[in-house]
């Protein structure tokens, strides 16, 4: 599938740069813009990853929140936060739900 070799190509990217290098949030964008126009590939995409790929994807989810404003998207950070208790994905989730509940006001 493309859209995993583009994101690996982005994440090994992410990891080998230092964590203050201004061009993180380009590939920040660049990850989002592939993943935000399909929920249904990104949730698959996602359920697949390993611990490592998901620990970096999770800089953005925040960003993925707010762009698909959907409680299928909460469910499946819950299960990846069971399936990787040790991965913070708290914050990200409470975003998640915050995003929800202002499309709803």
């Amino acid at each position: 599938m493309m859209i995993n070799d583009e994101l690996t190509t982005l994440i090994n990217k992410r990891k080998n740069i230092h964590p203050d290098d201004p061009s993180i949030s380009d590939i920040w964008n660049e990850m989002v813009n592939i993943l935000k126009d399909n929920e249904n590939e990104t949730i698959s995409l996602l359920n697949k990853c390993d611990k490592e790929e998901l620990y970096w994807l999770s800089e953005i989810f925040e960003d993925l929140s707010y762009k698909f404003q959907s409680k299928r998207f909460i469910e499946c950070l819950l299960e990846l936060q069971e399936k990787y208790p040790d991965i913070e994905l708290e914050e990200d989730i409470k975003f998640a739900v915050q995003s929800l509940d202002k499309k709803k006001s």
